[in-house]
């Protein structure tokens, strides 16, 4: 490739990113009445805010409907936010504690279908029939034993492992301290090692 097709793409790469919004600007433009940007705030998080919902729910009904209220109450915060936290961690605050609130509304059966995991599924592989297999296997049994943690540790889990949250923003979004949350990952850790034991070795 010549230097000049390289100097062409990189100036076109940055020209693309500059058009992007940022968290701050799309804010901005909500909170003066700019549905549109609030409309891109929602499209830019809903996978993530699903994730996390459905991760701690584990029913897909439930999460769909779930996430639409966490967005629904954001619209209606949006106006307090200052800026004081990134917008994802304040964002995942007002998921979690959504989330919570229906746990303790609604008792959730204890038994739990592979497919109410998808959304944590290791990759397949399509190398051949037996590594599709045990790579199936793999995500079932990762699933069972995720949804067996008890909620502190799975929480924890979930906002670490599957949405790569700080110490810092996971404590944030629980309202508690680094500590805890390093101790609690340790002991989520420990378990699901201790329940994938036989599986992986």
């Amino acid at each position: 490739m010549s230097l000049v097709l390289r100097r062409e793409r990189a100036v076109k790469r940055v020209n693309n990113a500059a058009t992007i919004p940022s968290d701050s600007e799309l804010i901005e433009a909500a909170q003066s009445g700019d549905d549109a940007a609030f409309a891109s705030l929602v499209e830019r998080y809903t996978g993530r805010v699903y994730a996390l919902v459905g991760g701690m729910v584990r029913d897909r009904l439930s999460a769909e409907d779930i996430v639409q209220d966490v967005f629904f109450k954001v619209h209606l915060k949006l106006p307090t936010f200052e800026g004081k936290s990134r917008f994802y961690t304040w964002l995942y605050r007002v998921a979690y504690n959504t989330a919570t609130d229906h746990l303790k509304k609604k008792r959730l059966d204890k038994s739990h279908s592979v497919e109410d995991f998808s959304y944590l599924d290791l990759e397949a592989c399509d190398t051949g029939p037996e590594r599709r297999m045990a790579t199936s296997e793999l995500r079932r049994r990762l699933a069972d034993a995720v949804a067996e943690l008890p909620e502190k540790y799975r929480d924890i889990l979930v906002l670490r492992e599957y949405e790569e949250c700080s110490y810092e923003e996971i404590a944030e979004i629980l309202q508690c301290s680094k500590g805890t949350v390093e101790s609690r990952l340790f002991r989520a850790r420990a378990r699901l090692k201790e329940k994938l034991k036989g599986f992986l070795t």
